[in-house]
């Protein structure tokens, strides 16, 4: 029998991650849980499991010994909460809460539990990118850029709302300051800009098709970010994103070191300068973050790769932009709010 593993949260993300279950036979799925119990339903018919409206009777009636958490970032909370009471192990997809506040108590809980978490960055499992890792242990960086465009918005009511989803800044480009912090070392200040330069008040009664929408109701989230970034290392580092409407997606990294300029494209890379070459993540590159989680588990390992900790650090960041951009482009040091919040880490 393999290891019983319960989801909670079964959209998009989610269903990448049964698939993968699927593809190992050390992995049973026991039980699917999500609001939209049809959708709940669905995914059980294809991956198996039996299906809950929540999280709590899940964990209760099916006693799993690790939980996926792939639900939107404003459910985060009660059913970390949850699982942390009952010893269940935890892979928690990024964000991991939409505020520190928050993540201080999960953290709480976590660390009552004694149970294994690991946050879902998957960037740092590439082969390419450790390999870039690499060649940055002897260099010093200078710069580290980033940026995300997207053709517009989400057709979901809570991508439309700070207090849900948190931007495009905290559910998005978190995978890129990760991927920074993970290269070029923590960020010691942070000074941000934001604006909402679409108009997006819809035009008719008509619902938002599924998808990418160029209008919905209520939008209170910046549409534009531009973040400038101090690392304790020294280097420097910018990240732009934005979400208004135009012509296709466009994501890029970039890293400027001493004799090396490094790109980095969807989990691949390539280098140029004292050193040229190139190299792809590997198979299933965006499933080992997953894999290592499942068989920490399994192999009793006292932590994980990606702990609780390093998704609050990297939360911070966003969050640092978002006090910054309220202060008029002050720099925040996201070490500072994390103090604030009372999380010891």
């Amino acid at each position: 029998m393999g290891l019983r593993v319960g989801f909670v949260g079964v959209g998009g993300i989610a269903k990448r991650h049964l698939g993968s279950s699927s593809k190992r036979d050390d992995i049973e799925i026991v039980g699917l849980a999500d609001v939209n119990v049809d959708i709940a339903k669905q995914m059980a018919e294809e991956f198996g499991g039996n299906v809950y409206d929540n999280a709590a009777e899940l964990f209760d009636k099916e006693k799993p010994d690790a939980a996926v958490i792939c639900t939107p970032p404003f459910a985060h909370g009660e059913i970390e909460e949850a699982a942390a009471e009952r010893g269940i192990h935890m892979f928690i997809e990024k964000p991991v809460t939409v505020d520190l506040a928050l993540a201080k108590r999960v953290k709480t809980a976590i660390d009552s539990g004694d149970v294994l978490v690991q946050v879902g960055y998957m960037f740092r499992f590439s082969k390419a990118v450790q390999k870039v890792k690499e060649l940055l242990s002897s260099r010093k960086v200078a710069m580290v850029q980033q940026h995300y465009y997207m053709p517009g918005m989400p057709a979901k009511a809570w991508w439309a709302k700070m207090n849900k989803g948190g931007g495009q800044l905290i559910e998005q480009a978190t995978h890129m300051l990760d991927l920074g912090r993970f290269l070029a070392g923590d960020v010691i200040g942070v000074c941000g800009r934001t604006t909402q330069a679409h108009d997006w008040t819809p035009t008719s009664d008509a619902p938002p098709k599924p998808g990418l929408c160029s209008e919905y109701p209520g939008v209170d989230i910046p549409d534009t970010t531009a973040l400038t970034m101090t690392y304790e290392s020294g280097a420097l580092g910018t990240l732009s994103c934005s979400m208004v409407p135009q012509a296709k997606w466009d994501n890029g990294f970039k890293v400027v070191a001493e004799g090396l300029l490094i790109t980095i494209d969807n989990g691949n890379a390539s280098w140029a300068g004292e050193e040229e070459g190139s190299m792809e993540g590997g198979a299933e590159w965006h499933n080992l973050v997953y894999f290592d989680f499942i068989d920490a588990v399994k192999e009793g390992r006292k932590g994980t790769s990606v702990p609780y900790s390093e998704g609050i650090k990297s939360l911070a960041i966003s969050v640092a932009g978002y006090a910054s951009a309220e202060q008029g482009g002050a720099s925040v040091n996201p070490d500072d709010l994390i103090k604030e919040a009372g999380i010891d880490l």
